[in-house]
């Protein structure tokens, strides 16, 4: 198995770093220019079996949810799916229109890895025998990380360091194509009253420059009653000051990270 290095708290940062007061090229972007979009989970009735499913999403404006400019779903191996939802390899194909059938405009691939669990299980010593072994391979294994293409080009990477996930936070690293970081989402804190309560308070999660300037979000609409149960999910991307079409396709794959690592409901 591959060794990632270790996560530490300094980031590489990307020289030079883009004025985001600037004019960028916006032609060519996957959305459209829109400031903000909407991205919602379609139910799956496998779900309300126990059963992972593929996960399926509609992509469309805030203020027009009802039309889909375009549509996202997950390929991969039904078995690992099925009894390995957590850790399971996969790729997430974005389809231009309505359905699977449009063109791929974008994709974003996963590979298989050991999900590191919060500190707190550790306060179980019954399950320590289960627990202890897996914190070890969850820290000795390669982090979750998509890698985000456009065609056969190599737009960047989205990692998710295993270290704060342990602290109980949440947050990943936005990465070009050489590995230098752009953004970083979060942290969050995976206690918070928006994730006992989901369906009490919307969970809002800041993508900031190395500097720390907040210059997009990404944030999950506090749920209905039908989406608890359904397993499904809603959150709005704002892409904010960002005009860079490569930047504005890797915080969306941010948000997809995001969505499957912390907010999905497990199996």
């Amino acid at each position: 198995m591959q060794h990632a290095p270790q996560y530490r708290n300094e980031m590489v940062v990307a020289q030079p770093v883009l004025d985001m007061n600037q004019k960028a090229d916006t032609s060519g972007d996957t959305f459209d220019n829109h400031t903000r979009i909407l991205v919602t989970q379609q139910f799956e009735i496998l779900e309300l079996c126990g059963i992972e499913a593929k996960n399926r999403y509609r992509i469309s404006t805030e203020d027009n949810p009802a039309e889909t400019f375009l549509f996202a779903q997950e390929t991969g191996d039904g078995c690992e799916r099925v009894c390995c939802s957590l850790c399971r390899s996969m790729t997430m194909n974005i389809h231009l229109g309505h359905d699977k059938n449009g063109p791929v405009v974008l994709s974003m691939q996963k590979e298989r890895h050991c999900q590191m669990l919060p500190c707190p299980i550790l306060l179980h010593p019954g399950a320590w025998i289960v627990t202890c072994p897996w914190l070890c391979i969850a820290a000795a294994s390669k982090d979750p990380e998509f890698i985000v293409r456009k065609g056969n080009e190599v737009l960047g990477s989205i990692l998710d360091p295993s270290g704060p996930a342990f602290q109980c936070k949440g947050n990943s690293l936005i990465r070009d194509a050489t590995g230098c970081t752009l953004y970083e989402t979060g942290p969050l804190c995976l206690c918070s009253s928006a994730r006992c309560c989901p369906c009490l308070e919307e969970e809002a999660v800041h993508v900031t420059t190395p500097a720390g300037e907040r210059v997009a979000s990404i944030t999950r609409k506090a749920m209905t009653c039908a989406e608890l149960c359904g397993k499904m999910n809603r959150f709005v991307v704002d892409f904010g000051s960002v005009r860079d079409p490569t930047h504005r396709a890797l915080i969306f794959a941010a948000g997809m990270m995001f969505d499957l690592q912390y907010w999905e409901q497990k199996q």
